[in-house]
């Protein structure tokens, strides 16, 4: 079974990249659209303001169901909303079908969910944060998430980036783009990155085994900085959690983790072993750490 999807996500209550989106892909017809989140910038603007950019949007994201077969899916993001409401509970959109929290929602034939811990293999999961664990350990149909502003394709797993990012962390707001995917029955799907504005494909020679990226035109590989702590923190949690969920354990060696992240790469970048060592070895001292250590001294999920 053969789907292609548009999948987008992070306008953050901005209608000219979602107008550019329908202008795109005029005369194209999909299987499903999705929006990973983020339809507004209600935690920085304000509940009123991301209560009227939400009905703002409404009209373009029936212009784009109208592409869908099966029509629109959506999920809300974390500035959907303030530290006490959120904009769906002053208007719920009158377009498409949220994605529930919790459960499953089938249309026509896929069945959908935000659920990480119960994703099926025939299942689409749709999130806004990005489990990075997953990159590895994913054996749903599809996962499709966003938030981090950096898109990344890796197996099953696609972050789309963002639409609009904003200047609320003091950088030039821009507009980014979204991705059409055709999905078959195992990947590598094709993956049709459609830039709108000032997105790019980045294949770093150093750190390809973790995706492809898609950042801003002015970045590079985003594992390239801090001394790799980026790099080290994702496979402490992906080979934390591949130890763990397959042993059904809650703790683990130090030895036990570099291995096994040394095992998720088929080529490991240069000098890789003594780096994430010595990431393992100073795991505690920060609450940035993914891991902790127990009373025993093993390592643990913080």
């Amino acid at each position: 079974m053969s789907q292609d999807i548009l999948v987008m996500g992070d306008n953050h209550g901005n209608v000219e990249s979602l107008d550019q989106v329908v202008a795109d892909t005029e005369g194209e017809c999909f299987d499903y659209v999705i929006h990973v989140g983020d339809l507004t910038n209600a935690y920085f603007d304000g509940l009123d303001n991301g209560v009227e950019q939400l009905k703002s949007v409404e009209s373009r994201l029936e212009d784009l169901a109208d592409r869908a077969k099966s029509g629109l899916l959506y999920i809300y993001g974390n500035r959907d909303g303030t530290q006490g409401e959120q904009v769906y509970e002053h208007h719920e959109l009158d377009v498409g079908t949220r994605i529930p929290p919790e459960g499953t929602i089938t249309i026509e034939d896929q069945t959908f969910t935000q659920d990480p811990e119960r994703v099926d293999e025939d299942e689409i999961l749709v999130t806004h944060g990005e489990y990075v664990h997953l990159l590895d350990h994913f054996d749903g149909r599809a996962y499709f998430s966003g938030h981090v502003h950096t898109g990344r394709y890796k197996d099953r797993c696609l972050n789309s980036a963002f639409l609009y990012r904003t200047d609320d962390h003091g950088s030039e707001p821009l507009i980014g783009g979204y991705f059409v995917v055709t999905l078959d029955e195992e990947p590598p799907f094709e993956i049709d990155f459609r830039n709108l504005g000032r997105l790019k494909k980045i294949i770093c020679h150093k750190h390809h085994e973790r995706g492809v990226l898609f950042g801003p035109d002015f970045h590079d590989c985003q594992f390239c900085y801090d001394n790799q702590l980026q790099l080290m923190q994702e496979m402490a949690k992906s080979s934390f959690y591949g130890l763990t969920n397959q042993n059904e354990r809650e703790a683990v060696s130090e030895e036990e983790l570099v291995e096994y992240a040394m095992s998720l790469f088929n080529n490991p970048p240069d000098d890789f072993k003594r780096i994430f060592t010595n990431y393992i070895d100073g795991v505690g001292s920060s609450p940035l750490d993914p891991l902790r250590r127990n009373e025993s001294g093993k390592l643990a999920q913080r």
